[in-house]
């Protein structure tokens, strides 16, 4: 069948993996990356807050582009990942008048609202419980948020992120082109507050660092980490994780107890997983067979060091973790959500 994917569609996205995963498993689809058409609504003039100031009718415009879209292509289904852009009047739209169904993988935190601070993380509109409850369905990675969001009218369940092996896969040797030098402790994710206070606990061991943000961290730091201003995304991740010794995932507080896409994706690259304890990433990946976790930010230091000094463990782990991420490739994500749409979720 025809399907069509509504979301940001650069590599290591998750609408990117799962637009490959439904082509692998026989259907066709046809892309439409909401990223570009936000920016591509505005003039090149406008942007930073300037744009965030005319978000209202960029979305429209957006909203315009989507419609058109659906009653041209007359898809069997529609998915879209996030697309906070997306009104609910046009989800209705699509799923009544057009008669199609419309489901949501929402990857992020649905109850974040709007904060004034465009630092910290956001669901982008203050309706956004009402727009879910649009969508024929709405898929989401925790367990908790998914009877939350059934409480609150939203049709939901939940999947679990998976391995995109296109993308995440041992390969290439990782470079530090930046810096020059082989960093054995690694991070890449966003800054957030809480995240910053668990690595500066660690005060043996040098963190090398990538994600937006964490330039504003470096004078805290007093140069014990390396923070780099390059972005790395999809396969140069997986390099990074590749060759480091330690991989870190700090995960914030809203995916606790469950897991993150790092989860899969470290492992899935051949990195060795030094996690936040969850009972769910445990389930994924046992403790001390193919992943290791901290309950304390304070035992950060003494596991990195037992894994540095342990190289047949880190070994046991980077075979047992990437066995384990296999059985959790996108291909079979992507059944799973084509059966449970048309089974009535």
């Amino acid at each position: 069948m025809r399907i069509l994917v509504i979301g940001p569609l650069d590599e290591g996205r998750l609408a990117a993996s799962y637009a490959r995963a439904f082509e692998r498993v026989g259907h066709e689809v046809v892309r439409f990356d909401s990223d570009r058409a936000y920016f591509q609504a505005s003039c090149p003039a406008i942007a930073g807050v300037p744009r965030r100031l005319f978000r209202r009718t960029l979305w429209n415009r957006v909203n315009l582009s989507t419609i058109e879209a659906v009653r041209y292509l007359r898809p069997s289904l529609v998915v879209a990942f996030k697309a906070a852009c997306l009104h609910a009047e046009t989800i209705r739209r699509i799923r009544t008048a057009e008669s199609i169904p419309i489901v949501n993988y929402y990857a992020d935190y649905p109850y974040c609202g709007v904060p004034l601070d465009p630092r910290k993380p956001s669901a982008q509109r203050h309706d956004l419980i009402s727009v879910l409850r649009e969508y024929t369905h709405v898929f989401i990675w925790e367990k908790a948020l998914a009877d939350r969001l059934t409480k609150d009218a939203v049709s939901a369940s939940y999947l679990p992120f998976g391995a995109d092996t296109d993308v995440f896969a041992p390969g290439r040797p990782f470079h530090c082109e930046e810096c020059g030098r082989d960093h054995r402790v690694v991070f890449v994710g966003l800054h957030t507050i809480p995240r910053e206070r668990e690595i500066g606990c660690i005060r043996r061991h040098e963190v090398a660092l990538w994600g937006p943000g964490w330039g504003r961290a470096s004078r805290r730091f007093d140069g014990r980490h390396i923070i780099h201003a390059r972005r790395m995304f999809g396969r140069d991740c997986a390099a990074i994780y590749a060759g480091a010794d330690v991989c870190l995932n700090i995960l914030n507080w809203w995916n606790v107890p469950g897991h993150n896409m790092r989860t899969l994706e470290i492992p899935a690259s051949g990195g060795v997983m030094l996690s936040t304890y969850t009972s769910e990433q445990a389930e994924f990946f046992p403790e001390g067979q193919a992943a290791w976790y901290y309950r304390d930010p304070l035992e950060l230091d003494d596991a990195i060091e037992r894994l540095l000094r342990d190289k047949r463990a880190r070994e046991r782990t980077r075979d047992n973790a990437l066995r384990i991420a296999g059985k959790h490739e996108y291909t079979r994500r992507a059944e799973e959500l084509i059966q449970r749409v048309f089974e009535g979720c």
